[in-house]
């Protein structure tokens, strides 16, 4: 009988200190969910090119006004943003300008389409595509919004 009481003071013990361990495991696993939760999510599949040229009056506004306040939003880091950018507007879909990673979406421009232009691409798709300078504000901004939801 004297050893029942200890070995029972024991386990009672241990089973306290699993008891602990186990809350102690359970708080900073809800701990770590609302700190993820908190975080601002990154689409990550959600790519935003911008096209433009050093000549281009619109394309120069837009890089220093629209785009400026852009690059400094919550959205923004939400989304990859790449930029293709050439000295010249008439070089603008030269491959010396277009990273090659990025190429494959260059397939879908014509040289009639203008400065500034925007693709925004989910997955590996072209799910917009708007170009002038209008088309931040109308076309462009409200598309990111909505596959940013």
């Amino acid at each position: 009988m004297e050893h029942a009481i200890p070995f029972d003071s024991a386990r009672r013990r241990a089973q306290w200190a699993w008891l602990g361990l186990g809350m102690l495991a359970a708080v900073a696993a809800i701990v770590a969910a609302l700190l993820v939760a908190k975080a601002p999510v990154r689409a990550s599949n959600l790519l935003l090119i911008y096209v433009g040229a050093e000549d281009c009056a619109p394309c120069r506004a837009w890089q220093s006004g629209d785009g400026a306040d852009f690059r400094k939003s919550a959205e923004f880091s939400r989304i990859s943003y790449r930029e293709v950018k050439s000295p010249r507007l008439r070089d603008v879909l030269s491959d010396e300008h277009w990273p090659e990673d990025i190429r494959a979406y260059r397939g879908g421009l014509k040289r009639s389409d203008g400065v500034p232009l925007w693709l925004i691409v989910s997955g590996n798709d072209v799910v917009a595509q708007r170009f002038g300078a209008a088309a931040w504000q109308t076309g462009v901004l409200p598309a990111l919004r909505s596959h940013l939801r």
